[in-house]
């Protein structure tokens, strides 16, 4: 079971998109940034769904291509958050049952701290930041290993 604290992997600068932003630029965003989704915000500030990049290729919600296509046409309106105080052990099993790769971390008060993603937590496995009572230990990387070398 993992003891460690979603606050200790998430990501704290939360990069958001427009709801009206339009869909080519949404997916300009995303792939500049290396990002494969982010939560949308409405005019008003409120978190109102996320979208991801296979939002932006489901044939089904794109149905042609991207063009005269806003972010609130292809986003999940579908938010799943948690507080930042929980274990990662928690955000795992949500991913898993919901079949999401992101998960929002929000205080008690609803205001948006992070996001944590399935990369985030596989990252501080492989570099054994998350404690875990695994039946086959730890993973620990070689002194020599490169930060970007594969595993």
């Amino acid at each position: 079971m993992l003891k460690t604290k979603i606050a200790d992997v998430m990501t704290r600068d939360v990069f958001t998109l427009d709801a009206s932003t339009p869909a080519e630029t949404a997916a300009w965003e995303l792939s500049v940034r290396g990002f494969t989704g982010a939560p949308v915000r409405d005019a008003r500030g409120r978190l109102v769904g996320v979208l991801s990049r296979s939002d932006l290729t489901d044939p089904e919600r794109v149905q042609g291509d991207l063009a005269g296509k806003d972010v609130q046409d292809l986003m999940t309106p579908a938010l799943f958050s948690l507080d930042p105080s929980e274990s990662v052990n928690r955000a795992i099993r949500l991913m898993v049952r919901e079949g999401i790769r992101r998960v929002l971390v929000m205080e008690k008060n609803g205001t948006l701290v992070g996001i944590v993603t399935a990369s985030d937590i596989l990252r501080q496995l492989a570099w054994g930041a998350v404690d875990a009572d695994m039946p086959y230990g730890t993973v620990e990387m070689p002194a020599s290993a490169s930060r970007f070398a594969p595993v």
